[in-house]
């Protein structure tokens, strides 16, 4: 019986001090730059694969134990649990003589992802991950998958959250005063998705290494499965070559396509002449914003119609089909982007390469923008 007290013991915290231990425990994370201060706490507490950051609650774990211990107290008919039953009234957290318990709250991750939901900021991102075109499992993989130092997922999920110091959030949520106007473009509305994927003075710098840096990957993977190149390196080092062939296969990049009559969208990223199976593959690469996943997939669809109608005629192919590759700024993937990839005759494993790199390149732009001064 000592024993058994001693162990309800271990569990008696009151809530109060429960709650300041996830302060602290916040604290810390915030001190070592693994949260920002106005991320979504709830996320913090949901598992990666729903798209949180997978830490463990230590008010909710003692809680469930709490409930657990005494539901099982309560259900079990022995003379030694009877007796304890019978005793406690109030010796333990437990209070199994108390039959106005007052049970402790305890939050599963379907009542932190319903908070996580209802937030104005925080909820965006929620929306967009959930998505009917979204690839859920997919879009989250690089939670799981991406080995980031804490410091860089922590800044990712700020980004997500959009609680960034921007001029805009300066100004609707902090209420400082700031002139909401992008420091780079000089029009108004500097929010973080303006600065990730809307700001005409990043277009032609930022954005297109981003975009090149998805499209590196896709072309180097094509170089490899055709035996076009000898070895792969880490996409960030690799060159693309205008033009690489071995007989079979062309292998065009960045180079506008001379037809016989005019065509205005004539220059794809990438485009893979197959002489054996007489086919062309035209591939376009888009990071767009989170709502225009689908928008931007669908318009790169029909932007190259013309040219593959074209192309069919003049190299003598039997088919060209358009090949889009979309990940949006936030890492966030299509449920068809898995059939554009088997079209290409490329593993689904070039998703999560693909993710990161657009990831990562997005927390460098805001991190060089918000850099400069306002």
């Amino acid at each position: 019986m000592p024993v058994l007290m001693y162990s309800f013991g271990i569990l008696k915290w009151t809530q109060t001090e429960l709650d300041a231990l996830d302060r602290r425990v916040r604290s810390l994370l915030t001190a070592n730059r693994m949260h920002h201060p106005r991320s979504s706490v709830m996320r913090l507490y949901i598992p990666r694969k729903c798209g949180g950051r997978g830490f463990l609650n230590a008010k909710t774990l003692h809680n469930r134990e709490i409930c657990s211990l005494r539901e099982y107290f309560l259900a079990v008919d022995v003379g030694m649990h009877r007796a304890v039953v019978a005793v406690d009234k109030g010796l333990t957290p437990l209070s199994l003589a108390k039959e106005n318990w007052c049970k402790p709250i305890v939050l599963d991750t379907n009542d932190r992802r319903e908070v996580w939901q209802s937030k104005e900021l925080h909820g965006r991102f929620y929306r967009a991950l959930h998505g009917p075109d979204v690839d859920l499992l997919a879009s989250v993989s690089w939670l799981r998958f991406g080995d980031l130092f804490g410091e860089t997922e922590g800044f990712v999920f700020a980004i997500m959250d959009e609680v960034m110091m921007t001029n805009n959030y300066r100004k609707y949520i902090v209420k400082d005063g700031t002139v909401d106007i992008c420091r780079a473009c000089h029009l108004p509305g500097e929010s973080i998705r303006h600065i990730i994927s809307g700001c005409s003075h990043l277009a032609n710098g930022d954005y297109l290494h981003r975009h090149n840096l998805v499209a590196r990957i896709i072309h180097q993977q094509l170089a490899l499965k055709y035996n076009l190149v000898e070895s792969e390196v880490p996409y960030y080092r690799y060159v693309p070559d205008p033009v690489l062939d071995n007989g079979n296969i062309t292998l065009y990049w960045d180079r506008s396509i001379i037809t016989d009559r005019t065509i205005v969208a004539n220059k794809p990223d990438i485009v893979v002449i197959d002489r054996l199976e007489r086919r062309t593959m035209i591939v376009d690469i888009a990071v767009p914003h989170d709502e225009n996943l689908v928008k931007a997939e669908k318009e790169k669809q029909t932007k190259y119609l013309d040219l593959a109608r074209e192309v069919v005629d003049m190299w003598e192919v039997d088919t060209a089909i358009i090949v889009p590759i979309v990940v949006t700024a936030n890492g966030l993937i299509a449920k068809s982007l898995d059939e554009h990839l088997r079209r290409l005759s490329l593993g689904s494993w070039i998703k999560g390469l693909i993710q990161k790199a657009a990831l990562l390149d997005t927390a460098r732009i805001v991190r060089r923008f918000l850099s400069q001064e306002p």
